[in-house]
């Protein structure tokens, strides 16, 4: 036992020369590792995977946070639901619908910017960030999808749990606190939610961080972790935005703020 010990400790001395350090995966105070422990915690059976993209956050969910429970993903553009299918057809705890969520229910139009699908939002991207962020919006598209809200569908995404302890996670580039109202008949059960918010905002009619965080203050919401995103150089070392965690703080069922 003492032998392994000391090569363990030789091993970590060594990797700390080159810069390198050795930890327990996922590291501590990382999102990932804030993620595993806040849905052991709370019990959540199920997370709403909002603006899924291409199934990106699916695979971290499993492959650094250990969740094993249901995943229910939303993601309106035709193209990365394809591919999104393809990475839900790998997992019988993972299916999805191809449309986006709202405060209503209605037909919109999504930006879209091809190989950056990543900016992809139902809001217009700004000149000055797009250049930023090297999007090309005169090259952009639109394409016809379908909005709905979480109260509308909720008997749907919740027919195979009992008991539904939800998390939330939306990233929809700056239409966030839409999906958060479209829910608001169910907070009850969304014991938390991820989200970004921007210290710039690259879209127009983007709620700030400051508005956002009283916002989801006021329907019971408090932050729990602050994570950065990206720290493009055309912003001079400024981190633009952040992934936030949130918990919901309540007395009886109702918001305690």
């Amino acid at each position: 036992m003492i032998a392994k010990a000391l090569s363990v400790s030789g091993l970590v001395k060594g990797l700390n020369r080159v810069g390198l350090s050795l930890t327990r995966f996922p590291p501590r105070y990382s999102m990932p590792r804030q993620l595993k422990d806040f849905l052991r915690d709370n019990r959540i059976n199920l997370v709403l995977d909002v603006g899924a993209f291409r199934g990106e956050y699916g695979k971290m969910l499993r492959e650094e946070a250990a969740y094993r429970g249901m995943i229910v993903s939303f993601e309106p553009c035709r193209e990365s639901f394809r591919v999104l299918t393809a990475e839900m057809g790998k997992d019988r705890q993972w299916r999805g619908y191809p449309f986006g969520l709202s405060d209503r229910d209605s037909p919109a139009v999504l930006n879209t910017y091809g190989r950056k699908a990543s900016f992809n939002s139902l809001l217009s991207l700004k000149a000055a960030h797009a250049l930023a962020h090297g999007v090309d919006i005169a090259n952009g598209s639109v394409e016809a999808i379908q909005l709905h809200t979480i109260d509308t569908i909720w008997d749907d995404i919740t027919k195979e749990i009992q008991n539904p302890r939800v998390f939330l996670k939306t990233d929809t580039q700056g239409h966030d606190p839409a999906v958060l109202l479209g829910a608001v008949d169910h907070l009850q059960y969304i014991y938390g939610f991820q989200c970004e918010l921007p210290v710039v905002e690259i879209y127009d009619e983007m709620m700030s961080m400051t508005e956002a965080l009283s916002f989801y203050r006021k329907l019971g919401y408090l932050p729990i972790g602050f994570y950065p995103v990206a720290m493009p150089e055309a912003y001079g070392g400024l981190v633009p935005e952040f992934d936030l965690i949130f918990k919901r703080h309540t007395v009886d069922g109702h918001a305690s703020i």
